[in-house]
C-alpha cells in the first residue's frame, strides 16, 4: 500500500501592485503558501496531485513567471514492516 503521490512546485512570479489581490485570491482557492513578497515579485508555494498543480499553473499562464521548480511525483509506502534500516 502506497500513500497517493504527491508534488511540490515552487513558482517565483513577476507580479504589480493591480495583480497582487488576483492572484492571492488564486493561491487561497489551492490552499498554496505564499512564501515571499517584494516590490515587483511573490513565491508561492504548493503540493498536491498532477491534476492540482496542472490546475493551478494554467490559472496563472496570463502571469509572467520568472522561476519554477517541480519536485515531480513523490510518495512513500505505509507503515513500517517493508522498511529498510539504514545505519
Amino acid at each position: 500500500w502506497v500513500v497517493r503521490g504527491r508534488e511540490l512546485i515552487l513558482v517565483k512570479r513577476n507580479i504589480k501592485d493591480t495583480q497582487r489581490q488576483a492572484v492571492l485570491s488564486v493561491a487561497n482557492m489551492f490552499r498554496a503558501k505564499i512564501l515571499d513578497v517584494s516590490k515587483d515579485s511573490m513565491v508561492i508555494e504548493l503540493t498536491g496531485g498532477q491534476i492540482k498543480l496542472d490546475a493551478f499553473l494554467d490559472l496563472l499562464r496570463g502571469y509572467d513567471i520568472l522561476e519554477l521548480a517541480r519536485t515531480g511525483i513523490t510518495g512513500l509506502s505505509r507503515g513500517s514492516s517493508n522498511v529498510t534500516i539504514i545505519d
